[in-house]
């Protein structure tokens, strides 16, 4: 299970609820927070302090590897190993591709690594860049993000269409949680 603060102002609220729903979410053996995605770079000083305060019940701590400046690598640093980058969309300028985010490793050496393949659909159709990060960064591997994404990188209701076109892939990671990124539409 992962739960999003993509907002910083989410995130002021996340220790509470866990704090309150820990039994509730045991359940899941798996639990995961994504960090802040939009304004975080000018909040890293504010929002670091929520992260790795996170009660143990959080495994992983998903961060855009696109956001990491000077600021971000001392307030992320006591994450240690429950830091988590993920592979960005054909948006982004950094944090696509295996030497980009082998530069991000290098400053959070136990860091792990969460490949959201419909990332790398917009990066590369025939998906073996999946292949070649996880070539890479398999060792890293911790969780899967898996949904739909339309072509101008908006994510979208996972089909079956992209089942079929992201097993191989998924295969290869069917040792690690797989996190749906997609809403339920009967």
């Amino acid at each position: 299970m992962e739960l999003c603060a993509l907002g910083s102002a989410t995130i002021e609220g996340l220790s509470a609820f866990l704090d309150s729903n820990a039994g509730r979410l045991a359940v899941f053996g798996y639990v995961s927070v994504h960090a802040p995605a939009r304004e975080a770079r000018s909040r890293w000083p504010d929002v670091g302090p929520y992260l790795t305060g996170l009660p143990n019940l959080v495994d992983t701590v998903v961060v855009h590897p696109d956001l990491v400046d000077e600021t971000a690598i001392e307030c992320l640093g006591p994450l240690g190993s429950r830091l988590c980058f993920e592979n960005m969309d054909c948006t982004k300028e950094t944090g696509r591709l295996p030497g980009q985010l082998e530069e991000v490793f290098a400053s959070f050496p136990d860091a792990g690594f969460c490949l959201d393949v419909a990332h790398v659909w917009t990066n590369d159709r025939s998906l073996g860049l999946g292949s070649a990060l996880l070539e890479r960064f398999g060792d890293r591997l911790r969780q899967v993000h898996l949904s739909g994404i339309d072509d101008h990188a908006v994510h979208r209701l996972l089909t079956p269409d992209d089942l079929d076109l992201y097993a191989p892939l998924l295969e290869l990671c069917s040792h690690v949680p797989i996190v749906l990124e997609s809403r339920y539409q009967p």
